[in-house]
């Protein structure tokens, strides 16, 4: 993981206005980073480095809420809130990135593997299985 480790002890993440633009990761460092995590497929970097994002498809609608609330906690425990949508019911896209800065510091690299780590996702079957044939999972 990056050098410019960011949590304080107890593992939560740094307060974003302690951060400033030296904190911000190069596109380089992010997808080293990404690297670490469990389905670290699904992770993907945008084009300009700024952002990272995993989307999926649930098994329904219950289980794409179970997923979105548990992320919601942990962002409340880490106070590091990422960017979530819902759509057609059941297809989820988490966008993480330091809002104050504009672009991926250590803190959302931590929030995705805290995501990652602590999330129960209850996959679609069918979405899956295609990210399975695909070599994404």
């Amino acid at each position: 993981m990056s050098d410019q480790l960011m949590c304080t002890p107890g593992g939560k993440c740094i307060p974003c206005e302690s951060l400033d633009k030296s904190h911000l990761l190069s596109k380089d460092q992010i997808v080293e980073d990404l690297k670490e995590l469990k389905n670290m497929g699904l992770w993907k970097v945008d084009r300009e480095g700024n952002k990272i994002s995993k989307s999926y498809i649930a098994r329904n609608f219950q289980s794409a809420l179970d997923s979105i609330n548990a992320i919601g906690s942990i962002a409340e425990r880490q106070g590091h809130h990422p960017d979530i949508h819902l759509t057609d019911y059941r297809n989820v896209e988490i966008v993480l990135f330091t809002h104050s800065l504009g672009g991926v510091t250590i803190n959302d690299i931590l929030l995705a593997r805290m995501i990652e780590e602590e999330v129960k996702v209850d996959y679609s079957p069918k979405w899956l299985k295609s990210q399975n044939e695909n070599g994404k999972e």
